[in-house]
């Protein structure tokens, strides 16, 4: 089936490209017309921009993938990525998305006067925003009432649109309801946590469970939330739908969704250089809010009528200088979305060259009246987890060193504890090369260890928790790259107990010195070796190490 429309001045058009993947739509307001002809004239754009377009007439052409290229060319696409994702693997070879989304895999797909967007490769379609009031009907994605799916423009910067009909009223009860349903111990309703280490954050005052395949509504809403982005449903880049609970005062100071652009926790967040962050976020409205509770972007202007009197009710709540304080002014000072029951609003985390997006920093507004249920999927640009038939398996035996208990979890469900340890006691665990783990006080409001398994060190490890301990979770270490022939050395000291660090051949002075639980980096060559010793001594040798070049550029060795 071909559907094509007519919008002013511009012509769309789909025909499906794969029959398990939803698409086909009409402009809102448009007519569904047949247009037919040989040349064609387009206005090209870069992916997502909506400003910058190129006028061309094509010529019939079988060789998408060759007009693509050619067409990226045209606009200079290449300049829309940074110098380094070229070597990424970003660029050619190029995709053609029209107006609606729809991948252009054939010439017939393409309409007269209508618009084209580039995508290069390594990323992901963005709807253009086009104008403020833009909306596009998505007559593929079904839906319980029938009514289609719109994608309406709501603000140019950040990307946010709202996603109408995507739910409806007797939906969002339902999410609601099996959400408080939620059995799994790290899923189930409980005060909400964030980030990698699932701590209890004063900033975040909510309640939230993880909605998944037990619920068939869920489910249905998340394959939704896929195609509405103009993706395949992959469970892979979910997090699932968090529901989320606010009572009066309830809020969340402003963030972002995007995770630091570089290697936390053993894994790559840098979409430019091939990793993996959050792509884009739905959030679905659950109820209605009496005052307050909106989503709120404190750096792009909005609506601002609200906001004296707004500030006069949380004064009576919040004490003065307060994040609520600052939370009310930023929302009804600056752009937000309200509430309401069965909306949906969609907005990009990054930018269309994979760049975190500073302005899609947003708030969940403090409730001023009554109580907010709330829901949010974040969706990824691509899987963030290696496969486990990928990683090699290790056995670990965890000791805990500290003076206190702890709480032992994964970093990719950190609301689930995997086990807890009094001060001495061990725990064994099978886990994989690069899974990373977090250490817990008994509330969840301190990190008190990180530790990542890493394979070079054997397939059964021993591992002592001591306060502090953080094993290359961060990639920076301070000291810049390797230079040519240079490896970088990072030093952990398990004990505890203070140790001095020699090289082999000279144990006159330490070339380091490391207190308990503390780390440092020593610049050396391939054979280099080094001795340690406790911290005064020189003849009862701890551990020694040889930096090898097999080991890679940047190695750590812990002394435990």
């Amino acid at each position: 089936m071909l559907l094509v429309v007519l919008f002013g001045l511009q012509v769309f058009t789909f025909v499906p490209a794969e029959p398990d993947v939803p698409q086909g739509q009409c402009l809102a307001d448009g007519e569904c017309t047949a247009i037919t002809g040989g040349a064609k004239s387009v206005v090209v754009f870069n992916n997502g921009l909506h400003e910058g377009g190129v006028s061309v007439e094509l010529q019939p052409t079988g060789d998408i993938q060759a007009l693509a290229d050619d067409l990226a060319e045209k606009i200079n696409a290449e300049a829309t990525l940074l110098p380094h994702q070229k070597d990424y693997g970003f660029g050619k070879p190029y995709s053609l998305y029209t107006g609606n989304g729809t991948n252009v895999t054939s010439w017939e797909q393409i309409l007269d006067d209508s618009r084209l967007y580039v995508v290069p490769n390594g990323l992901l379609f963005m709807w253009p925003t086009i104008e403020i009031g833009h909306a596009v009907e998505l007559h593929d994605i079904e839906t319980p009432n029938g009514k289609p799916v719109i994608v309406r423009t709501l603000k140019h910067s950040p990307m946010v649109f709202e996603l109408e009909n995507l739910l409806t009223e007797e939906e969002a009860e339902a999410v609601r309801v099996a959400a408080m349903e939620v059995k799994h111990e790290g899923n189930k309703f409980q005060r909400s946590t964030t980030g990698h280490t699932g701590n209890v954050d004063p900033y975040r005052t909510s309640d939230n469970a993880f909605v998944h395949s037990e619920s068939e509504v869920a489910m249905n809403l998340t394959k939704r939330a896929f195609h509405s982005l103009r993706m395949k449903y992959d469970m892979a880049l979910g997090d699932g739908i968090q529901v989320l609970r606010y009572n009066a005062s309830g809020g969340y100071r402003w963030h972002t969704d995007w995770f630091p652009e570089k290697l936390v926790y053993g894994r790559n967040h840098d979409v430019t250089r091939g990793g993996s962050n959050r792509f884009a976020t739905v959030f679905f409205y659950l109820s209605d809010v009496e005052w307050g509770g909106q989503t709120g972007f404190p750096e792009a202007e909005g609506d601002t009528s609200e906001l004296n009197a707004s500030l006069a009710k949380a004064e009576t709540m919040f004490r003065a200088n307060s994040w609520e304080m600052q939370a009310v002014e930023k929302c009804f000072g600056k752009f937000s979305v309200k509430p309401k029951k069965a909306r949906a609003i969609l907005f990009y985390s990054l930018k269309p060259n994979g760049k975190g997006d500073p302005m899609s920093m947003h708030t969940g507004c403090p409730v001023l009246e009554g109580q907010k249920w709330a829901a949010n999927l974040w969706i990824w640009n691509k899987d963030r987890e290696s496969r486990p038939k990928e990683k090699k398996p290790i056995s670990v035996t965890f000791t805990n060193r500290m003076k206190e208990k702890c709480l032992v979890s994964w970093v990719t469900n950190p609301r689930h504890v995997q086990g807890s340890l009094e001060p001495g006691q061990s725990m064994r665990m099978s886990t994989y090369d690069t899974d990373a783990f977090v250490f817990r006080d008994v509330n969840r409001v301190r990190v008190l260890a990180r530790w990542t398994a890493n394979i070079a060190l054997g397939e059964t490890q021993v591992v002592h928790i001591t306060y502090g301990m953080d094993d290359l979770q961060e990639e920076d270490w301070g000291v810049g790259d390797p230079t040519d022939g240079e490896l970088h050395l990072k030093i952990f000291n398990q004990r505890s107990y203070d140790v001095d660090v020699y090289w082999a051949g000279d144990l006159k002075t330490p070339v380091m010195e490391l207190k308990p639980s503390h780390s440092g980096v020593i610049k050396t060559w391939d054979g280099h070796g080094f001795k340690v010793f406790k911290k005064g001594e020189t003849k009862a040798m701890i551990k020694r190490y040889v930096a090898t070049s097999k080991n890679g550029k940047k190695q750590k060795f812990f002394v435990d």
